[in-house]
């Protein structure tokens, strides 16, 4: 495989889970087709190419830094003049990183291509960012009155190495948005870790337990030791940050001996004090009861029978509250019992990211799952 510099464009439709159900399928659909047609042109005028098309978003790289600069502020400068269908203002978030990946069959696959994903995931319709390598190379050849505003360094939602953020301000174009929604924003709650690596692939485990966490009540990752539940399960945390509701926490019980002990474990890593006179788990419960938010207890496999009940109680009196309790494959508990409890196996995979996004067969270094998933979600 070759492997190339590129500087890396994303962009997608900010709010487009609310835009459809407001403009409907027809409406809608004229948006993404009129949203691809301005990004498509400035892409044709400044030497893009564009990569890959998902949903409301769309990938593409340029050889030259300087010249995808030039592209996005006409990407952006047309879409604030376009008349949208139903008197909508359409607005499309950026983000752009210089780096290498390797061209495969597969597409371009690196670990830049998914840092720059990151830095446009962490934006606001309308805003152009820019990682600090795609700064250093554009800096000396900014448009006349075009600037780059220093925003600081950030936490990415890969959960690994830091960010240094820059946004493109250009005269014309809105330049005062909120605080990033980077894992630093006090607006977005939370006490996930940093992690030391970045995390690649499993789009389709991704995509799946996202759509069970918004189906579901509690959802329970199970798989062998070591196949990764709890890096996906942190993971899909950080994705579900949106400042919406008072955040996703990380509770670990891997030091935890007293079963007793499980609810003092919950209460700690979400700063709940008890209440005097009153069991932990039901001052736990009172406090959570008006709360909108996604818990992770991982490391619960020593504790299953108190974690069982304690997720019951969360989930029968706090409508708000989302357990996801990685264990181990062949652990029971009688709270995954009932359809608003869903259980998703992650099966054991030692595959390249190229690997990953090739089409699912068994392969040697995988461990093919009871069900034949060779893989893959059962």
């Amino acid at each position: 495989m070759s492997v190339e510099t590129f500087t890396f464009l994303f962009t997608d439709i900010e709010g487009s889970t609310v835009l459809l159900r407001r403009l409907r399928e027809g409406r809608y659909a004229q948006v993404i087709a009129d949203h691809r047609s301005l990004i498509r042109s400035g892409l044709a005028a400044h030497g893009g190419r564009e990569v890959d098309t998902q949903g409301d978003g769309l990938f593409a790289v340029f050889s030259s830094p300087s010249a995808c600069l030039a592209a996005v502020i006409a990407m952006q400068q047309a879409l604030e003049a376009h008349t949208w269908p139903g008197g909508e203002h359409v607005r499309v978030r950026m983000g752009i990183h210089t780096g290498e990946a390797s061209q495969t069959p597969n597409g371009l696959i690196g670990l830049d291509v998914h840092r720059a994903a990151r830095v446009a995931a962490v934006g606001y319709g309308g805003q152009i960012l820019l990682s600090e390598t795609a700064a250093t190379l554009v800096r000396d050849a900014l448009p006349a009155g075009a600037a780059l505003k220093d925003l600081g360094v950030h936490r990415l939602k890969d959960l690994g190495r830091p960010e240094h953020i820059f946004q493109l301000q250009v005269p014309g174009l809105p330049a005062e948005f909120p605080p990033l929604r980077s894992l630093g924003n006090e607006s977005l709650p939370n006490n996930l870790p940093a992690q030391l690596s970045t995390f690649i692939g499993r789009a389709r485990e991704l995509a799946e337990v996202r759509a069970l966490v918004d189906s579901s009540r509690m959802v329970t990752l199970t798989g062998a030791g070591g196949c990764g539940k709890t890096r996906l399960s942190l993971q899909v945390a950080a994705e579900l940050l949106d400042g919406c509701g008072d955040g996703v926490w990380l509770v670990e019980l891997a030091a935890v001996a007293d079963p007793q002990a499980v609810p003092t474990a919950i209460s700690g890593a979400l700063g709940i004090v008890s209440q005097a006179g009153r069991a932990t788990l039901e001052s736990l419960l009172d406090a959570l009861v008006p709360q909108d938010i996604l818990i992770v207890l991982d490391n619960c496999e020593h504790l299953i029978d108190a974690c069982a009940k304690t997720a019951d109680a969360l989930v029968r009196r706090c409508p708000r509250v989302r357990p996801i309790p990685p264990r181990r494959r062949n652990q029971r508990c009688r709270s995954c019992a009932d359809r608003s409890r869903t259980r998703l196996h992650v099966c054991e995979r030692r595959e390249s990211p190229a690997a990953r996004r090739a089409p699912r067969r068994p392969r040697p270094g995988t461990r093919p799952c009871a069900g034949g998933c060779a893989g893959s979600p059962c």
